[in-house]
């Protein structure tokens, strides 16, 4: 039998809710589930993701990554991250195969399957706002071709009378998931280059990156996707300039080892929340230490000879019709496009949802970042949540990454008891939550009857 623990438990839940209610759960994104990640991963020709294959969305059980690899035989798929040192080794979800990297095609269609299992309603759309309080909380929708500006303006309608294009939903929990904490981060130096000759990577999900083709191009930054970028202009024959603002660092994860390892994560994070907000901001910015890249693609970056590394700052010198000037270590060379994948500056106010959500429910915003309760709650309220990025404070370097969403939706999870209608069962066998040893003690006392 290879189903996996998480696969029993899903299959329980499905059984479970043609007995009883359970909560109903919609989900609204512009795009479908998924899609921002499939988009651009394929942008940037990604094939091996950079987490291990114990971070996955399965909250029931570590493992289903792993058992869905062997099921469908794609154990291959599967590669020997590099990260286990002798102080790891004796972990054993080492030997298991936790800490090997999946492909990015087996963690999608993973992913694929999760999303099969799942009860809840997925509805196209933009949200444009939020309203009301808890238990009563009203949120407004738009088409997914509008922009949160056509409200203002008045194109879909007003109050009275919205457009078919605008729809209002009625929730009693909300919880914010916008990836991102704040708009991309241009070079100060750059702002003047005209957008037809530099764009962010991560624009329209990476779609621009066609445009790297045969050309000479500038990359700017000094994390993975910048290399990802500068690799993808390789294999496109370009001749590249990487330049960074320090020199690149390498390493196997985004943060350090040592908060994968549960011998001791539990540790670091218990010392980060006892840091005032302000230090846990230090703390987030030096765990993360402004981006690195994995072993595996320095090695491969270097041995080409085509691409030259720079490190320090820029200085716009001319712009063309069709090329730039720019200043690169003192000396002036010619680009014909400059790719910026600088990231995102943490920057809550500049997000429009935000930006209005402070306006009617305030809460205190350092580095960027809102500040939230300690059950991931905006300001008073309790069931309105903020999980990803944008609750690093609460939750610690690594919110924004596979690892750090699946804490902060179990936080939530347990906020709002969304368990309660697995624990409504006369059965103790029926209960998901139940005992399975408390279970064999009935079954016993009911036979001896």
């Amino acid at each position: 039998d290879h189903l996996s623990e998480g696969q029993r438990l899903r299959a329980e839940c499905a059984a479970q809710r043609h007995r009883q209610r359970c909560p109903k759960i919609c989900v609204i994104d512009p795009n479908n589930w998924l899609d921002s990640w499939h988009q651009r991963f394929k942008a940037l020709g990604i094939k091996w993701l950079r987490s291990p294959a114990g971070a996955h969305p399965d909250i029931f059980d570590k493992n289903s990554l792993l058992a869905f690899a062997h099921q469908k035989d794609r154990h291959h798929e599967l590669l020997e991250s590099g990260a286990v040192n002798p102080e790891l080794a004796s972990l054993p979800e080492v030997g298991s195969g936790l800490w090997n990297l999946p492909s990015n095609a087996l963690f999608e269609d993973f992913c694929s399957d999760l999303a099969s299992c799942l009860p809840h309603t997925f509805l196209h759309g933009k949200v444009a706002s939020i309203s009301g309080h808890d238990g009563d909380f009203t949120v407004k929708v738009l088409d997914s071709s509008l922009d949160v500006k056509d409200v203002k303006d008045g194109l879909v309608g007003d109050e009275k009378k919205p457009s078919y294009r605008c729809r209002e939903l009625t929730a009693k929990a909300v919880v914010l998931a916008l990836g991102v904490p704040g708009p991309a981060a241009v070079p100060a130096a750059l702002s003047a280059v005209p957008e037809k000759l530099m764009f962010h990577s991560d624009f329209q999900l990476g779609s621009r990156l066609k445009e790297v083709n045969h050309k000479k191009v500038l990359v700017l930054g000094g994390g993975l996707t910048a290399v990802q970028v500068a690799q993808l202009a390789l294999k496109k024959n370009c001749k590249v300039v990487l330049v960074s603002r320090r020199p690149l660092t390498t390493r196997h994860f985004d943060i350090n080892e040592k908060w994968f390892d549960r011998r001791k994560a539990n540790v670091y994070h218990y010392e980060f929340f006892q840091k005032p907000v302000e230090e846990r901001l230090k703390h987030i910015r030096a765990t993360r230490g402004g981006g690195s890249v994995p072993p595996m693609y320095m090695k491969e970056i270097c041995a080409d000879s085509r691409l030259t590394f720079k490190v320090g700052e820029v200085e716009l010198i001319s712009v063309q019709t069709d090329s730039v000037d720019v200043a690169v270590d003192g000396k002036v060379q010619r680009f014909d496009l400059i790719v910026n994948a600088c990231g995102h500056r943490p920057d809550c106010k500049e997000l429009p949802l935000i930006k209005e959500l402070l306006q009617t429910a305030p809460v205190d915003v350092v580095g960027g970042f809102p500040t939230l309760s300690q059950d991931l709650q905006w300001g008073d309220f309790k069931h309105f949540f903020v999980i990803g990025a944008l609750a690093s404070l609460q939750v610690g370097p690594d919110a924004g990454n596979l690892m750090g969403l699946r804490r902060a939706a179990q936080i939530v999870a347990n906020a709002m008891d969304v368990r309660a209608w697995l624990r409504d069962t006369k059965s103790v066998l029926g209960n998901i939550r139940g005992n399975r040893y408390d279970a064999l003690g009935s079954d016993s006392d009911s036979d001896s009857d």
